[in-house]
């Protein structure tokens, strides 16, 4: 990842170093998210306080230096489905 990589490539290229977009489409089924949050819950499971679907031309890399999470959390960027997020 580089500061001009955007969300689609990042999404793109995670699902293909892993064998999960064989096929052309499969990955508009994916979005990066952009979580916050803590780690703390039950046997240290990560406690998500905020969840951002990152859009597809967003920079990940810019983002993460302009925006910082409150103190006491931290960020990080998962891949998750479209369909859960935006339900």
């Amino acid at each position: 990842a580089t500061p001009r990589s955007t969300a689609r490539q990042l999404v793109r290229e995670a699902l293909e170093r892993y064998g999960l977009a064989p096929e052309e489409g499969t990955s508009e089924e994916y979005v990066l998210c952009d979580v916050v949050g803590r780690p703390g819950g039950a046997g240290g499971a990560w406690q998500v306080e905020y969840l951002r679907p990152v859009g597809d031309a967003e920079r990940p890399l810019v983002l993460q230096d302009v925006w910082k999470p409150k103190t006491g959390c931290s960020r990080r960027f998962e891949i998750r489905r479209r369909q859960e997020v935006e339900r």
